[in-house]
């Protein structure tokens, strides 16, 4: 099915897509090289909250605060301008690449 097909490879495009963002962000610091493995971990979390982006945003705050470990402030306008960044990153990724036909 040519549905099934485009879905199946618009799904690994946006995968590789939201790991190639993750490692460029690299909230953790670790070197190039290494970035690109770090964060795939967290793709499946990331792409079950794409579709709003209020739940991306709550999202990726969990992966900095409760996964990673970093101090998070969303207080903090720079924390919240970094996040906010990432985060519209990720959406437009989406509309390029959407999983719903």
């Amino acid at each position: 099915m040519v549905i099934k097909r485009n879905m199946k490879r618009n799904l690994l495009q946006l995968y590789d897509g939201i790991n190639n963002i993750l490692a460029s962000w690299n909230p953790i610091g670790v070197p190039d090289h290494i970035a690109s493995d770090e964060y795939k971990g967290y793709v499946a979390q990331i792409l079950d909250a794409l579709e709003k982006k209020e739940n991306l945003m709550n999202c990726l705050e969990d992966i900095l605060i409760n996964k990673i470990g970093l101090e998070y402030n969303p207080n903090n306008k720079k924390h919240l301008e970094d996040l906010k960044k990432v985060c519209e990153k990720l959406l437009s990724l989406y509309k390029v690449f959407p999983l719903i036909v």
